[in-house]
């Protein structure tokens, strides 16, 4: 699709029809079969799509980026993953992504609940033969080893990643936590993931912690994955999201981390958790889309 092709002009119409153009491919993954407490995640992809419209926003990051000289942005669409296994959908995510993967190809992805970033992860680090760090932005930490007898819970997304790749979990930032649990942040702490709350934000500014997150990176590091569950917002910035915690942070205080980390090798992206029936005015898909728009403005 392209802003001539489309009057909704998806993702600030800074998109192409043809593969041979592009430079960054975007995949929504229609997934909530891992959620816990609220469903509907599974529509939030083609929610964030039209909440990118250039019928709303111009092409201009904050920063002065024009996407449209940056970018040209090819959709692969939604991953065909009705009635899917875990580990059918796994393949499937993997499959698109190598069959897309051409001419050092960048990717974003739109969720889906959380475990959608297992299999996105983990297939563009095996994909890409990359030494790949994450920076995991989420009320949640997600490091249970099963959640509710389910391994495959979007609250094991960290762990499954950790069990399935050779990351280093040096490499493993998580961002806005505020709703861990003794056993998670023990596990945490003795394998060496950086832990960031929220009141660390609050306390030390947005744009210092990014700037601690950039120095505190391991220089082996060829890649970095950043992934974006909605519900790190307050539920005031975000209530249309699976798990909401109150006690978040502001749509301004994400925006200035993200754009704090201008200069890290980021290699893809994700927005996650999006649940349009619990989206009031769509509030929720515009701060998703805005997260979009400053994550490619620092790529």
């Amino acid at each position: 699709m392209n802003s001539t092709s489309n009057p909704l002009q998806p993702f600030f119409g800074a998109t192409t029809d043809n593969i041979n153009y592009a430079n960054i491919c975007t995949l929504g993954i229609p997934w909530d079969k891992s959620s816990s407490f609220r469903y509907g995640a599974i529509q939030g992809p083609e929610y964030i799509r039209h909440a990118t419209s250039g019928k709303l926003y111009n092409p201009y990051s904050e920063t002065g980026k024009n996407l449209c000289d940056i970018w040209q942005i090819f959709d692969i669409g939604d991953a065909p993953l009705e009635n899917s296994s875990e580990m059918e959908a796994k393949a499937k995510i993997e499959a698109l992504i190598s069959r897309h993967n051409k001419y050092d190809m960048r990717f974003f992805f739109l969720g889906g609940d959380h475990l959608t970033t297992y299999f996105t992860f983990t297939a563009l680090k095996k994909i890409k033969d990359l030494r790949m760090g994450l920076i995991y932005i989420d009320a949640h930490p997600d490091l249970y080893e099963h959640y509710e007898g389910n391994p495959f819970s979007h609250a094991c997304v960290v762990k499954r990643i950790i069990d399935d790749t050779n990351i280093e979990p040096e490499s493993i930032f998580q961002v806005g936590i505020r709703a861990t649990t003794p056993e998670q942040q023990e596990y945490a702490n003795s394998i060496g993931i950086k832990t960031i709350t929220t009141k660390d934000i609050h306390q030390k500014g947005s744009t210092s912690i990014a700037d601690t997150i950039k120095q505190s990176l391991p220089k082996y590091l060829n890649g970095v994955y950043l992934s974006v569950d909605l519900d790190v917002l307050d539920p005031a910035y975000a209530p249309g999201v699976g798990n909401p915690e109150p006690g978040g942070l502001n749509t301004r205080e994400l925006i200035e981390f993200i754009q704090g980390l201008q200069g890290i090798k980021l290699q893809g992206f994700d927005i996650v958790e999006l649940n349009p029936k619990f989206d009031f005015s769509g509030i929720s898909a515009f701060a998703a889309a805005k997260l979009v728009k400053e994550l490619l403005g620092i790529m």
